[in-house]
């Protein structure tokens, strides 16, 4: 998501956010932008965005006269385009999707057309009508027009707004809201030109307008390196070299090597078995793109796999992946049977299948045999029909992360914000989110949860910024001072609580000084009553101020913090999750 704050002031940015939030969730789409027309001028600017795929984004501005703006306005009112092949004024909002579909809303203020609010493509697929669609739209145009009212939008520009001061128990005045700090997220989009008559490339229907992108997903999806021995081809496809149709990339040697989420995992362990059901393949192996870590190729097999077949796997896949080396990739493998011997030999053919291309490079899936004979038209259908599901899953869990980072984002900039008021909240704060996220991962939660656990580390004492930083900085705290310090939980949930966060983030922040006893505060939980997210931020928290000096003389060494963590287990924390933080330091100290 991006919001321009050059257009908008801080608070009027967050409530154009909230819009297409909604429209996520009362609406159903993944894609939207929100356009508002600039006073004084006659063009439409992006105020907000999100959804869009990761090396694409929509167009910053759309220039008066655009055949865009010139349709909505005929139109005057929501209206859909399920098929865009004859919309070429849609063209630069189509990218990273093979059927892009809308829902264009005008937004009225006054009588004034000041907004233009564009949906796009449904969740879990489907198209979009304006029966269902366009009531929830409107209701949720008519809180912008409010808002824009409210900001007084139409009079021009307006500098950032200060929020009000507010009653005792919230935000004292003059600290801004934990909404206020909602900023810029991506980077800014390409501008609009007017849509130009391009000539189409062979394997695409020329299309008057409509900017031509090379051969269509289908056309481009199965092909074999040519001159390799061993390696069979589809009949129709014998001439064509995949690494023909992949656009390398510059290696990212700063890279640091990933993992795959849990879920990730799962779905395709689920996948590549059906894969192995429906026809006779030895392995089915996958490779997720990220411009930012290296992932492990998870490989799937009914019976295990010889070392040197694992080897080629990796080999195969370097060979379309020109932006990673093969000693960077590691094999997560799993098998259906263990217990018997692994197969030995060569795969004699293999077949591979691009997913989710962007410019940033594109997710693999390779299907390899023992035997040397060519996959059938049927079996080519099976796996492109799972692999689609698999793309779509992938495509979906790209879009959350998207989200996660977002609200990272939000999370980092009100920590910086109250480095002024509680200079120590800071380093504690990201030192104890490196560690929970860790840990949590070190209990295969899923990744909602993890995610919920790095942002409630992140912000979990957030609320001492609500207290008297000279109160905070006394060498000892009166009984009435201890008080006011353990309300800082709930001050936190008040703080926050027009985030929205999409986890349970504020009740996990809220219940992270319980204990498993159940004599911690605020509510007395105890045991598995407490969220798993609050046990692993309580504990780490309490590992972090011991090692670190704070609170203490000097500070503890590693093991005399993780006995007096021992010694707790079963009283102040819970014991699971004391002994596997035990497991994940031992890890860390035999890496050292």
């Amino acid at each position: 998501m991006a919001v321009s704050p050059l257009i908008l002031g801080e608070a009027l940015a967050n409530r154009c956010s909230q819009v297409l939030y909604r429209c996520m969730e009362e609406v159903g789409s993944t894609k939207g932008a929100l356009y508002l027309r600039v006073p004084g001028q006659g063009g439409f600017e992006v105020v907000s965005f999100y959804g869009w795929p990761r090396g694409t984004r929509p167009p910053v501005s759309i220039p008066e006269g655009h055949p865009l703006l010139v349709r909505t306005q005929r139109a005057r009112r929501t209206y859909v385009v399920n098929d865009a092949s004859e919309s070429p004024e849609l063209s630069a909002f189509g990218q990273g999707g093979e059927w892009p579909r809308y829902l264009i809303t005008p937004v009225y203020l006054q009588g004034d057309w000041m907004g233009l609010l564009i949906q796009r493509d449904r969740i879990k697929g489907g198209t979009f009508e304006a029966e269902r669609d366009e009531p929830p739209t409107l209701a949720i145009c008519g809180d912008l027009v409010a808002a824009l009212r409210e900001f007084h939008f139409n009079d021009g520009p307006r500098s950032a707004v200060q929020a009000p001061p507010i009653g005792p128990g919230q935000v004292p005045e003059g600290l801004p809201t934990a909404a206020d700090l909602i900023g810029e997220f991506a980077p800014e989009p390409e501008r609009l030109l007017p849509p130009a008559r391009t000539a189409a490339v062979p394997g695409q229907a020329a299309r008057s307008g409509v900017p031509s992108a090379g051969p269509s997903q289908k056309e481009r999806l199965y092909g074999f390196p040519e001159g390799k021995s061993g390696y069979s081809s589809l009949p129709w496809e014998a001439d064509r070299s995949l690494s023909g149709w992949v656009a390398p990339a510059a290696p990212n040697s700063e890279r640091k090597k990933g993992m795959v989420p849990p879920e990730q995992r799962a779905f395709f362990w689920e996948i590549a078995g059906l894969i192995s059901q429906i026809l006779p393949a030895t392995a089915v192996a996958l490779w997720i793109e990220d411009p930012e870590e290296i992932r492990p190729i998870l490989a799937f097999s009914t019976l295990p796999l010889s070392p040197d077949l694992q080897q080629q796997i990796l080999a195969h896949a370097t060979f379309h992946l020109p932006a990673v080396r093969e000693p960077d990739l590691r094999l997560i493998s799993r098998t259906e049977m263990p217990e018997i011997p692994p197969l030995t030999g060569a795969f004699a053919t293999y077949m591979p299948l691009l997913l989710n291309e962007t410019p940033s490079g594109h997710d693999l899936v390779m299907v390899f045999r023992l035997e040397d004979h060519s996959f059938s038209l049927a079996e080519v259908e099976a796996i492109q029909q799972l692999s689609r599901v698999l793309a779509l899953h992938l495509q979906e869990a790209r879009l959350h992360e998207r989200y996660h980072h977002a609200f990272l984002s939000v999370s980092h900039r009100i920590l910086q914000s109250g480095e002024g008021r509680v200079p120590s909240l800071r380093p504690h704060s990201l030192a104890t989110a490196r560690l929970a996220r860790d840990l949590a991962l070190m209990l295969d939660l899923p990744t909602e949860d993890v995610e919920a656990v790095s942002i409630a580390a992140i912000l979990h004492d957030v609320g001492l910024l609500l207290l008297d930083p000279q109160m905070l900085s006394k060498p000892t705290l009166t009984e009435e001072d201890m008080k006011k310090v353990r309300d800082h939980p709930e001050l936190a949930a008040i703080f926050l609580k027009d985030l929205r966060f999409p986890f349970d983030v504020i009740r996990i922040i809220r219940h992270h000084h319980e204990r498993w006893d159940g004599r911690g505060y605020p509510e007395g939980l105890r045991e598995t009553a407490i969220p798993m997210g609050s046990r692993i931020i309580g504990l780490i928290e309490a590992y972090e101020v011991m090692t670190s000096g704070k609170g203490y003389r000097r500070p503890q060494g590693f093991r005399q913090a993780l006995a007096e963590l021992r010694n707790e287990a079963g009283s102040q924390f819970d014991p699971a999750v004391v002994e596997a933080f035990s497991e994940l330091l031992a890890r860390k100290d035999e890496r050292a």
